[in-house]
Parts: C-alpha cells; structure tokens; sequence
C-alpha cells in the first residue's frame, strides 16, 4: 500500500504521528497514576487505623499503671496517667471511626471496643471509690481482679481483629497495585507496537520515494539514448549536406558536450541517492539506540525491585541489538550468579537455562564473565570463529551445541557504579545474523553504565531504609521501655514523699523533690525521643479541631512559668486570640518547646510572646534575651540532636530534639519554624501555623 500524501502536507503529517503518540502514553500514564494514587491513600489509611489502635491499647494500659499506683499509694496525683489516658482513648476512638465511618464492620468492631473500654473504666472507676473509702478487702478480691483482666483480654482480642481486617485491606491493596502496573505494561507496549508499524509504514514511503527517484533516472537515460540516435541521424545527414557541415559539426559537438554532462548529472544523482541511502541508515540506527537507553532508562527507574527492571531492560536489548542478553551479578559474598537470562523465544530460554545447569561457567577462567568483572574491562568479540568454540567447549556435546547456535560475535561489558562492578552485560548475536557492530559498543557499555547507576541506588535506597527503620525502631522501642520503670519511680518517690513507709527529714524531702523534677525531666526527655521516632517514620497523626489560640499560649506559659521564675527570668504576653482549625495538642507542643528553649538559654532579663494575624494564617514569636546563635548555625539548630552549645560541659541539658520535632510538627500542621538571632543579643523563634478555617473536615492522615 502506497501513501497517498506528498510533499509538504505529507511531512506534516508524518510529523504529528509522534506527538500523538506522546499524548497517549501520557494519558495511559496519568489515568494510572490516579489510581495508584487512590490506592496508596487507602494504604496510608490502614496504617493510621493500626498506628492508632495501638496507641489506644498503649494509653490503657497507662490507665491500668497510674489506677494501680494510686491504689497502692491512695494519692490523687498518680490518678493523672487515668484521667488523661481516658480521654485520649475517646480521640483515638472518635479518630478511628472517621477513618472507617463508611465501613460498618469496622464501625461494629469500634463499637465492641468502646464498650469493653467504658466496661473496664468502670470496674477502674469501682476499684478506686473503694480505696478512696479504705475499703481495701474489696479491692483485692480475686474475682474483681480476674474480671478486670479479662475486660482487658477481649479489649486486646477486640483490637487484635480490627487491626487483622485493615491488614487484610493492606493486602488486598497490594493486590490492586501489582494488577495497576500490569496493565500500564501492557498498555505502554500496545502503543510501542503502534508506534513500531507506524516506522514501518515511515520506512515503506521513504521506499517508494527511492522507487520513484530510480524511474526518473531510468527515464533520463532513455532521452540520452535518444539524443545519441538523432547524433547519429545527423552525422548520415552531414555528408549528404556538405555544405551545412561546419554547422552541424557544432552542432553535434553541442550535444556531446550536452550528453556528458547529462551523464555527470546521473552518476551524480546516483551517488546522491546511495549517500542519502547510507545517512538514512545512520539515522535509523541512531534514533534506535536512543530510542532503547530512553526506554532502558524509563524501565530501571520505575522500581527499586532492579531484577525485574533489568529483566526488561534485557527484553529490550535483545529486541533492538543482539539475539541473546544475559546479565551476570556479584552477589554480597563475591559470588558471581546469572540473574538474568534473554532470548525473544521462550523456549529458548527455558533451552539455555538447561544449558547452564549442565555445563555451569567457570567464572575463574583467564577470560568470559568472570575476567571481565575482576578486572573492569570489556571484551569485545566482534567475529567467533569455529576454533574458539571447540576451545570453549566442555565435551563434543557442548561443541555441537555451540554451533547450533551460530555464534557470530559477542560483547561483554562490565557494570561499573562508583567504582565498583556490580555485574556484566553480556551481549551475543547468533541465528537471526544480526552482527554486533562498532555502533553498538558504545552503546552496550552506556546501556550496562546505566543499569549498574540504577542497582547500586537500589541497593543504597535500600541500606538507607534499613537504617533508618533501625534506627526509629531502637528510638520507640527504648523510650517505651524506660517509661515503666520510670512510672514506678514516680510513683515510689511520692510514697516515700507522703510518709507512708516512715518519717521523712527535710533534707530527704529536697533530695526526694530532686528525684521528682529528675525523673519528670527525662519522662519529658522520654515523649520527646517518642514524637521525634514518630515524624521520622511518618506516623505522626493530625487531628484537627476548632481551637482558640489565646488559651493554647495561656497554658504553655503556665508550664514554663516555675522554671522561669526560679531563674528569675519575667515572662510577657502581648500575644492575641485567633480562631483557628488546627491540632491543639501538636500547637501546645511546639510553643512549649519554644519557651523551654527561651528559658534554658537565658540567664537574664524576658521572654516575650507574641502573635500577629497575616491573611490565612498566624505567626507566633517567642523573644528571648538568652546567648544568641551564631549565623552559620541558624538552621543547624533545627538538626535533630545538635545543640547551641556542643561542649561536653554546656549547661543546658536535653537531647537536642526540641526544635526539631517542632519544625517537623508546624510542617505537618502545614506551616514552619524560622528563627532570627545574634550571637550575645538573644533570639526570636516564630511559629507561622495555617489558620485552617477552610479546612473542611478533621484529617488524621499525615501531609
């Protein structure tokens, strides 16, 4: 079939063919991407509903600890852990159902759980009216305490099964994932197909131009034949006419003049078209080979599984450059293993495996793969003649099967990443007659080049990963278990405090009071780790609320005011209310941390609070008149676990998280922290939150 289109209208044409294609990859891509976008945010859902059904089992057992502190000590202060541990867990409830309120299971199972919770507070709220009344046989009655541990066994059953159902949503979204990226393979190569019988029919027109261009050739060799006929008739024609022979004489050098130059102008057009001919052929092989390191390089980075993607790029370079690909890797232990093996046949594969099972390679061998990754250096084999097979071959088995192959040429590149060699790139032209030519060296060594970048950014990610889930498991894990015993000494020091166990001296009551503001200290030091290995996973929740501010400040002034006033430090408020949409208790923090920090670094003079409306959003500053900050360490104080002072003898102690876990919490209120200081003159931290009116409803997902 011809195409019918020509000149300009035809270029056209086959220029838009590539931009179609374009847009229709890029609308397959996007309508993926929603829904794997739709996926991934059930998946962060299921994690909020396990993250924070844990907290509520966490925040239960801390009512337990503080009801069995009172219980033995009888002082109200140890009620506190109760008391707010209740009403956390109507938050994380009240959390839980709007992440699963279209989910009427889940909702059921909810409903269970806050059952069995007022159930169990209320055998807690029994126990300790009875201890209040000194009624202490009835709150060690066996059967009260057996009734209480089983309301918390079912209360843990009753989680346990809630959080089973969102694992199982887990997977089933996995599920949905891998099926998402099926179909945009299969979606990508439908079009690559397209995009293959489009150059076909590309090929196919240039084809016919050339045929066309042949018959104007043919055509102007037939006029030179006719112009050396009438030369002829003319010659005839002089001897009879003697007397027009100088003029025909002319005349006839004329047209031999004429037709050698008419013969020029063919060789001429004829070297033109073979040029044409060898540049089109140039070109086609250079668009192909970007074409296959653009298409390489979109397969490696679409996953960190590099096995998979280096199976496809493998597919590809047997598709465009050579009958069979193999990829060889250098294992952890310094083995060499074939991880990858490619033909465009399957059974051939499946041949070739079955191959190599019975005569496997010997990678020490003064020469092949093995060589090629200890010493970084290609081998190129651009003829293989019968001799070097019988040289490789194991037996005359072996021998025949290598031949069967054909094998014509060969190239083994190594892949070479940082200055390591992670593998090789074995490359092998064999019964389809496919050379390996110059052209493709360079671009079989960019290819492998590309393919080692994308495994060792693999393997780094994933080094990378581990560590820091290490690092904020060994945070969370450690934190946890300090805060038992750290509850316990608590709660023994106010025994001891109250006289319970004898007399107390003064002096034992300054050294007891000592013990008390130690231990309050690292159990602030304790939720601080806490929320710090929290945000660094990404598991922090929001919870928004209507919140006035003026209270909010209100409150964290009065938790500093103590230390500030034995420092003797004055603190002011010329800060303003603002109704805001917002997380009270993250608000809460950052501004507590913000005046710990102003009162830790100050040996004199205010601190100052402020706040100032702008547009959507509001900006609150704590002023101090402390030691200052230094201009190169101005956002260094933001790094976890670095402080002002780094010697060993500061006197500012803490673990260097405050401002931190504070800029990390604005961020995810939708704001930030900046700071603005001197060296020796003081510093100003300002808080900028989102107002958040136009919020809509509460989200309990992390931005």
């Amino acid at each position: 079939m011809a195409l019918s289109l020509t000149g300009k209208i035809q270029r056209r044409a086959l220029a838009i063919v590539p931009a179609v294609l374009v847009l229709v990859v890029g609308a397959l891509a996007y309508q993926q991407a929603r829904h794997v976008i739709a996926d991934v945010k059930e998946v962060e859902r299921s994690h909020a509903i396990i993250e924070r059904s844990d907290e509520l089992l966490t925040r239960a057992v801390d009512a337990e600890t503080g009801q069995r502190a009172y219980l033995l000590a009888g002082q109200e202060a140890l009620l506190d852990p109760y008391r707010g541990a209740l009403s956390d867990i109507r938050l994380a409830l009240d959390s839980l159902r709007n992440l699963r309120r279209r989910e009427p299971t889940q909702l059921a199972r909810l409903d269970t759980i806050n059952r069995l919770v007022n159930e169990r507070f209320a055998l807690l709220d029994a126990a300790i009216a009875m201890r209040r009344n000194n009624d202490m046989a009835h709150v060690q009655d066996p059967r009260r305490l057996l009734a209480g541990k089983g309301k918390m066994d079912e209360l843990r059953g009753a989680i346990a099964s809630l959080q089973r159902q969102e694992r199982q949503v887990l997977e089933q979204r996995h599920a949905i994932e891998r099926r998402s990226l099926s179909n945009a393979t299969a979606a990508v190569g439908f079009t690559a197909v397209i995009a293959l019988v489009i150059s076909a029919l590309i090929n196919f027109a240039f084809a016919t131009a050339i045929r066309e261009r042949d018959v104007a050739n043919r055509d102007l060799q037939r006029v030179n034949e006719d112009l050396e006929r009438q030369s002829n008739d003319l010659e005839l024609q002089a001897v009879e006419m003697e007397s027009q022979a100088a003029e025909l004489e002319v005349t006839a050098e004329d047209l031999r003049a004429t037709n050698e130059e008419l013969n020029r102008a063919t060789r001429a057009a004829e070297h033109a078209r073979d040029t044409a001919i060898g540049v089109q052929r140039q070109l086609e092989h250079v668009l192909r080979g970007a074409k296959l390191l653009s298409d390489a390089s979109r397969a490696l980075s679409s996953s960190l599984d590099y096995e998979t993607t280096l199976e496809i790029v493998a597919q590809l370079a047997v598709r465009e450059m050579a009958d069979w690909c193999a990829v060889d890797l250098v294992e952890a232990d310094g083995q060499i293993r074939q991880a990858i093996v490619a033909h465009r046949d399957p059974e051939k594969v499946k041949w070739a495996k079955e191959l190599r099972k019975r005569y496997p390679p010997d990678y020490d061998e003064p020469g092949g793969v093995g060589q090629v990754i200890r010493t970084g250096r290609a081998e190129i084999h651009r003829d293989i003649p019968d001799e070097v097979l019988a040289a490789a071959a194991k037996d005359a088995d072996h021998l025949a099967i290598l031949r069967k192959l054909q094998i014509k040429s060969a190239q083994i590149i190594p892949m070479i990443a940082r200055g390591r060699t992670l593998g090789a790139l074995t490359l092998v032209s064999g019964e389809q007659g496919r050379n390996l030519i110059a052209a493709d060296e360079s671009l079989a060594m960019e290819l492998a080049t590309r393919a080692a970048i994308a495994i060792d950014n693999a393997q780094l990610y994933r080094a990378a990963l581990t560590a820091s889930e290490s690092k904020s498991a060994f945070l969370a894990s450690m934190s946890h278990e300090l805060r038992t015993p750290l509850n316990a000494i608590i709660g023994y020091q106010s025994l001891l405090r109250d006289g319970l166990s004898g007399p107390v001296t003064d002096g034992q009551l300054s050294q007891l009071s000592r013990i008390r503001a130690s231990a309050d200290h690292l159990l602030s030091l304790i939720d601080e780790v806490l929320t710090f290995s929290r945000v660094d996973v990404g598991k922090e929740l929001v919870q928004r609320e209507q919140v006035n501010l003026r209270p909010v400040i209100n409150e964290a002034i009065s938790m500093v005011a103590p230390v500030a006033a034995a420092r003797g430090l004055k603190l002011r408020d010329e800060s303003t209310d603002a109704e805001m949409y917002t997380d009270s208790f993250k608000l809460r923090q950052i501004l507590l941390n913000l005046l710990s920090n102003a009162v830790k670094f100050s040996d004199t003079g205010e601190i100052v609070v402020r706040s100032n409306l702008d547009h959507d959003s509001v900006e609150i500053s704590v002023a101090d008149s402390g030691i200052g900050i230094a201009e190169q360490n101005l956002e260094r104080v933001f790094d976890p676990f670095w402080q002002v002072e780094q010697r060993s003898t500061r006197r500012a102690g803490g673990t260097g998280l405050g401002l931190s876990v504070s800029r990390s919490l604005a961020r995810l209120l939708g704001g930030d922290i900046v700071v603005d200081s001197q060296l020796g003159k003081g510093s100003t931290f300002t808080a900028i939150i989102p107002l958040g009116l136009n919020g809509g409803e509460a989200s309990d997902l992390p931005r």
